[in-house]
């Protein structure tokens, strides 16, 4: 059932693609220590107040005992602002279905882009959930830039540290293409089940 849920939305948003011009499209993949990583962001502007994103991540590991993670977000935003958005999104996660509303700020400027959200998810009990992305790419040469991107989430119960992840790109970007080191990072349920991978990265915006 969450394998269809998966390709449904997949393809929905690739045949949006085909047909629509304000849709982007951001796939980054990691080879680590531990496994194989696939993440995407995409977007779609219906207009200035309204978008659709859709972040996707799977890590598979390597061994045959495997700690696999998915992480599909589907969130609608309001723009209230340039810098302010209301967001209802839903989604599967481990261990399960999920429901967040939530408010982000967001900046964004030629060498630098930063958003920070806040709100409230329900998956089996209710948590604060709140999300930081930075990316950097300040002018090295005529050709190159330097790439640094981090995306940090976290959903915090009453004493309790429910789940975590950081994500941590150092690398070039050379035009839509960029590449370098990677870091990925995952904490459940109080830091007692942690996971990490190192690697390298590509990442392309389409």
């Amino acid at each position: 059932m969450k394998n269809k849920y998966i390709w449904i939305v997949l393809i929905w948003f690739y045949l949006c693609k085909l047909n629509a011009q304000p849709l982007n499209y951001f796939p980054d993949m990691v080879i680590g220590n531990r496994s194989f990583t696939y993440l995407h962001n995409i977007n779609y502007h219906f207009n200035y107040r309204f978008k659709v994103n859709n972040l996707t991540l799977f890590d598979t590991e390597y061994k045959v005992n495997k700690s696999n993670i998915y992480f599909i977000r589907n969130t609608l935003s309001y723009n209230f602002s340039k810098n302010i958005s209301l967001n209802t999104a839903f989604g599967i996660k481990n261990p399960g279905s999920f429901f967040t509303v939530s408010a982000q700020f967001r900046t964004q400027k030629p060498t630098y882009a930063y958003a920070y959200s806040l709100g409230a998810t329900y998956q089996r009990g209710l948590t604060l959930e709140q999300a930081i992305s930075l990316e950097v790419s300040p002018q090295l040469t005529e050709n190159f830039r330097l790439y640094f991107n981090v995306l940090a989430i976290a959903n915090l119960k009453y004493k309790e540290y429910q789940r975590g992840l950081q994500l941590i790109r150092l690398g070039l970007k050379e035009k839509k293409a960029s590449y370098g080191l990677a870091l990925n990072l995952d904490q459940f349920n109080n830091n007692i089940k942690t996971l990490e991978n190192t690697g390298i990265f590509i990442k392309y915006n389409f």
